[in-house]
């Protein structure tokens, strides 16, 4: 069934619209690709059926795989150095599950982070129970630790 460049442009901004209750930035790539194929279809470019909706999936997904191929990296800041607590670094704990690289373990804390004294930690070297650390840094809840 042939869309008219209105249905075709309901279509793109609904879509659009959506990204609102579904995130991922996914779904708005293909309220641009309804908007771009009404725009072809009131210039008289996708005359049949199968060339809109043909259109329509090709510029969606190229948009979609351009947004996380080139732009994303483009527009995204690294937000994660200015929301960092600063009170995280320097504190110093024990080891209480050994930490393996890439196996996180466990610390305890000599005094309250958060009001919390024991966290997972990831370290590159490996620490073993009872040793003492020292906080580096924090990636999301887990802890960044060096024998310390």
């Amino acid at each position: 069934m042939e869309l008219s460049s209105l249905a075709w442009l309901s279509i793109g901004v609904i879509l659009a619209a959506l990204e609102i209750l579904v995130p991922g930035f996914v779904v708005f790539w293909f309220g641009i690709g309804g908007i771009l194929t009404a725009l072809l279809v009131r210039l008289g470019v996708l005359a049949s059926a199968e060339a809109q909706w043909l259109f329509f999936f090709i510029s969606s997904v190229s948009l979609v795989g351009l947004w996380f191929g080139v732009l994303k990296k483009r527009f995204h800041t690294d937000e994660s150095a200015d929301s960092r607590d600063p009170t995280i670094t320097g504190l110093r704990g024990k080891c209480t599950r050994r930490i393996i690289p890439g196996v996180p373990g466990e610390v305890e804390l000599f005094e309250n982070l958060h009001g919390l004294r024991t966290w997972q930690a990831e370290s590159t070297a490996m620490i073993e129970e009872g040793e003492e650390v020292i906080v580096a840094d924090a990636r999301g809840i887990k802890l960044i630790v060096s024998k310390g």
